[in-house]
């Protein structure tokens, strides 16, 4: 079985898009139709993110979010150690 890169699955999924028959296309290309669906299933699903806000970085912005919550929360308690401190000098 041939191994193929993802830069050469794309380039064949991007062909299909104008090719007007599957079946040859990946005679032509030497891979299996059902190796062809699921990279396009794949590419297609991929593509489908964008279309959801930031999609794949939708996970980066959460822990983001997460880390400026601790942070400010750590903020707050520094603050109060602080006057505290203060008071007892």
């Amino acid at each position: 079985m041939e191994k193929f890169t993802a830069d050469e699955k794309a380039a064949i999924v991007m062909e299909s898009f104008t090719a007007n028959n599957i079946a040859e296309l990946c005679r032509r290309r030497g891979v299996s139709v059902s190796n062809f669906y699921k990279w396009r299933d794949k590419f297609i699903e991929s593509g489908k993110q964008g279309f959801y806000g930031s999609g794949v970085n939708n996970g980066y912005e959460k822990e983001i979010e997460k880390l400026k919550r601790l942070v400010g929360d750590q903020a707050l308690v520094i603050d109060e150690l602080k006057k505290n401190y203060r008071g007892r000098r």
